[in-house]
Order: structure tokens, then C-alpha cells, then sequence
């Protein structure tokens, strides 16, 4: 039998129930220690970086049969996937939810920039004149500067000057070294280079508003035990980091 369209379109919601009936009414219930489970998990490299492993240390200790597989794209791809039930859950900012996804709220993040320590003639950070005068660092999955900084800017009526654009949260401070580059982003993205001395971090010049972090899932997997499990797991490890 070759299924159907609309059999392949609520596969993944059966798939789902099935799962939640045999943890609820096995004979012991839910028990990670017994969990043999793949969950599909998306994020950016930066969300890999900071808190993928706490969480991986919580699960080899609490339930070695559940494994992850990490996928990154951009907001828009993750919140397809999750309507499509091709991910269990995404972490990363989301301002706009479609209807039927929830989120929980991980850490609220900050702004601060990194520059060379070189080129920065004994200064500790930079005026609003000098961080616009200076070349910058984008990071962001798409084209264009339509950031959290570049929207504080353009309600400054100021825009900077981005040279580089790419999509890696974790190699954006390298690219500093030995430059006249400046990078803003994410303070706990910065947390492994905050000791580097050839490299200053500082306040942006600016206010930016500080962003929600959050990890988002489907209704559909709202009450399942096994996913209401891992969100606490997830929400404990972030706990641990602030």
C-alpha cells in the first residue's frame, strides 16, 4: 500500500500520540533511565556553544539511551520544522510565533562588543563617534542588518559600516585578532575569550535592549512526558549558567 497525501501530512502527530500513550500507560511510566528516544533538536552554533554541554553532560548521567541530533538554520527554517514536526525543539530568539508553538523563556541575553586590544590606542571601549567609525562584524544567518543592533542604530538615525557577514557565532571573535574590526553580539558568546588580553570587551555605546532566549516547541508535544522532561532538563542546565 502506497499511504496517502493527508497519511503522510498527520504521521507525525500519530507518531507522537502512540509515543505519549506507551510512556503514560506502560507499566512504569516514564523513566528517562529507560528513555530509548532520538530527539531532534535546532540551533545556532552559539546555542550549541553555551548550552549544549551542560545538557549533554545532564543526559549521559540521567538517561544514556536518548540521544540528539542538532540541526542549525535560520529562525524562519527552525519554526518550519517545527510546524512539520521534522524537530522537537528549536532555542534560539524568536520575536514572532506562529499560532499552535509554544515557547519558555531560558535567559535573558545582553549586548557587549569585542575589539583588538591594539588597535584601540590604551582605550578600555569606544565612544558612539569611534564605534561607528570603525568597520564591523555581522553575524546573522541572512543577508542584510536587520539585527537587534542595526534596528537600535536606525532608531539613532545611525547605521555602521559591516565588512564581514556570516553565520557562525563561534569564529566571529577570532576574526578580530590583529584588525581594526569590532564584533557585537551576544555577552555569553563572548564568555571563552572574555580572559584572551589581546582583545578588549566593553558596553556598546548604545542602548540595545537586552533579548529572550527561549526554547520553542509544538502543542502537540506539550503533555508528552518525555518532552516535557528534556525542556525541564533544559531549563535546569540554563538555570545553572546565570
Amino acid at each position: 500500500l502506497i499511504p496517502t497525501a493527508k497519511a503522510m501530512e498527520i504521521a507525525p502527530v500519530l507518531g507522537q500520540a502512540l509515543r505519549q500513550m506507551r510512556e503514560v500507560l506502560g507499566p512504569n511510566g516514564f523513566n528517562p533511565a529507560r528513555e530509548k528516544r532520538i530527539f531532534r533538536l535546532a540551533m545556532s552554533d552559539y546555542g550549541s556553544a553555551v548550552f549544549l554541554p551542560g545538557l549533554l553532560r545532564r543526559l549521559r548521567l540521567e538517561a544514556p539511551g536518548v540521544e540528539l541530533v542538532v540541526t542549525q538554520s535560520s529562525r524562519e527554517a527552525m519554526l518550519r520544522l517545527l510546524l512539520d514536526g521534522e524537530c522537537d525543539l528549536a532555542l534560539g530568539v524568536f520575536p514572532d510565533l506562529p499560532e499552535r508553538l509554544q515557547a519558555g523563556q531560558l535567559a535573558i541575553e545582553h549586548f557587549a562588543c569585542v575589539a583588538d586590544r591594539s588597535s584601540m590606542a590604551g582605550k578600555d571601549r569606544l565612544d558612539m563617534d569611534g564605534y561607528l567609525a570603525r568597520p564591523h562584524v555581522l553575524v546573522a544567518m541572512n543577508d542584510g542588518t536587520n539585527t537587534e543592533i542595526d534596528m537600535a542604530l536606525r532608531a539613532l538615525g545611525q547605521m555602521r559600516h559591516v565588512v564581514v557577514t556570516l553565520p557562525h557565532w563561534g569564529n566571529a571573535p577570532r576574526l578580530i585578532h590583529g584588525t581594526d574590526l569590532v564584533l557585537t553580539v551576544a555577552r555569553n558568546a563572548l564568555a571563552l575569550h572574555e580572559s584572551d588580553p589581546s582583545l578588549v570587551l566593553f558596553e556598546p555605546p548604545f542602548p540595545i535592549a537586552p533579548f529572550p532566549f527561549v526554547q520553542v516547541w509544538h502543542e502537540r508535544r506539550a503533555s508528552d512526558p518525555a518532552h516535557l522532561w528534556l525542556r525541564n532538563v533544559i531549563s535546569g542546565v540554563t538555570a545553572s549558567l546565570k
